[in-house]
């Protein structure tokens, strides 16, 4: 894809970031329908007392993936948006401080309800953790 192209698919999906996603830190640097990809820089204060990242902050970046990949409407492409019904986390592999990249994707789903999953990753390319999620779209207003 183009840069030019690039900027303008951006700029089509820009959203301000939350502010549990500022306090966090994450970024999400690529999304568009049916996927979302963040990062995340992961210092000693995003640790647990083993100096790993804390599980929490995997969930939510895992959490955050899975959402935004159904945000973006397949035939409207408006943005639409979502909150987690139910999600399940696998713990594969301790992070320690270092960029995290997350990969989530919609696979499935209707009108009200969809599905995601999502792969956390190192720097080192090291699968860290896994989500499944069911998620709901928001009523419009």
């Amino acid at each position: 894809m183009a840069s030019d192209e690039q900027h303008d698919k951006k700029a089509k999906y820009d959203v301000e970031p939350g502010k549990f996603q500022k306090l966090l830190g994450y970024e999400i640097i690529d999304w568009d329908v049916g996927y979302a990809n963040l990062v995340m820089d992961i210092s000693e204060d995003h640790c647990n007392r083993n100096g790993l990242t804390h599980g929490g902050v995997l969930m939510t970046l895992l959490d955050a993936a899975c959402t935004r990949s159904g945000t973006v409407c397949p035939e409207t492409h408006e943005f639409r948006r979502t909150s987690t019904v139910s999600m399940t986390t696998n713990f594969l592999y301790g992070a320690k401080p270092g960029r995290i990249r997350v990969e989530g994707r919609k696979t499935g789903g209707g009108r009200r309800i969809y599905f995601a999953e999502a792969k956390a990753f190192d720097e080192a390319g090291n699968l860290l953790a896994t989500g499944v999620a069911t998620c709901r779209y928001a009523p419009k207003k």
